[in-house]
């Protein structure tokens, strides 16, 4: 009974101490672990180049970093300028798309009232006063209570650019002392057994991350292609969102296209409707394709279950809980399974 309860307040220590890490000290531990990791995937390139030409690796590894950070830089300058400028065109043409919209109610309710005999006036009141009640509680979020947050986003917005700044010079001082820091790490004891932590979540979630990142960004590839195909304004736009769908658990892209088929097949636009079917099509044989030979039997860890710690990293973390979630699950189980605590 001893024994038990002692396991029962070390889980309650180790959830907790998780907890606190990552609410409170991962945020600033950020831009260190992103300079450690550029340090480590660029220190090969940065020894071969100092052996080469006689630079020191420090130099050559800051000056590749500076190339690729102008190389992101550049490329989500172009991907935000193209999509702001199609979600302004959205806006602009908001009243035309209101128009459709409404023109498409009614078209609904006549089919309503054809097929069920229910009058088309009272479902016509009944959808148009949901909407209306959604837009007066949207108009109400945007009051100024909520617009004189924006001194919160742009501290936000100065803490990822002095994130960025010292992730750069976090990362050059790295690549200078990296072989000295592992070798000094390799003397301490209590490395040994957070490496074998360390292993084990690569092993499980960053492998699962790492492959869901890769699976994202394919299907959001492929859709913005092909609503540029289908001569979408909005490609850019609705591409990024279904691969964003495509990445939720559960949701998925037919979240959007079914819904946006059936619009189209009920207008008469057989074509377009048959495009979003092949979207959908597409997209989910990309990810039976990719999923299976990205994560095969290396996982360890049930799909079901991360998909859990992601449903409730979301309700403890807020959105940073898709990632935070089940990292925070893979090192609660590893820290446990090190110290035979599930035993």
């Amino acid at each position: 009974m001893d024994w038990e309860w002692k396991r029962r307040i070390y889980i309650a220590g180790i959830v907790a101490g998780v907890y606190l890490g990552f609410r409170y000290v991962l945020p600033a531990a950020v831009p260190f672990l992103i300079g450690w990791g550029l340090a480590v995937w660029l220190y090969p390139v940065s020894v071969k180049i100092e052996k080469k030409i006689r630079v020191k690796k420090s130099t050559a590894g800051g000056f590749l970093m500076l190339l690729l950070l102008a190389a992101v830089g550049i490329l989500l300058w172009m991907g935000v300028d193209t999509l702001i400028g199609q979600m302004k065109a959205w806006l602009m043409n908001f009243t035309q798309l209101q128009d459709k919209f409404y023109s498409f109610v009614d078209q609904c309710c006549c089919s309503i009232e054809n097929t069920l005999g229910i009058s088309r006036v009272e479902s016509r009141r009944f959808i148009l006063s949901n909407i209306d009640k959604m837009q007066k509680n949207f108009i109400q979020e945007l009051s100024p209570s909520t617009i004189f947050q924006a001194a919160d986003y742009l501290k936000g917005l100065i803490a990822a650019v002095s994130g960025i700044i010292i992730a750069f010079i976090s990362g050059v001082l790295f690549l200078h002392d990296l072989e000295d820091i592992r070798r000094a790490l390799r003397t301490y004891r209590f490395y040994q057994p957070w490496r074998r932590v360390l292993k084990f979540l690569r092993r499980t979630c960053v492998t699962y991350l790492k492959a869901q990142l890769l699976i994202m960004v394919m299907i959001a590839f492929i859709s913005t292609f092909m609503l540029w195909l289908m001569k979408s304004p909005y490609y850019l736009l609705f591409g990024i969102g279904l691969g964003i769908l495509d990445a939720l658990p559960i949701i998925g892209t037919g979240l959007f296209l079914y819904p946006s088929m059936l619009i189209f097949f009920l207008r008469g636009q057989t074509g377009l409707a048959v495009w979003c079917l092949s979207i959908e099509v597409v997209t989910t044989l990309v990810r039976e394709f990719m999923e299976p030979r990205l994560l095969g039997d290396k996982l360890g860890v049930y799909p079901v279950v991360i998909m859990a710690a992601i449903y409730l990293g979301f309700f403890v973390f807020g959105v940073s809980g898709f990632i935070l979630g089940p990292v925070a699950l893979s090192l609660i189980y590893g820290i446990g399974k090190e110290w035979d605590i599930w035993d």
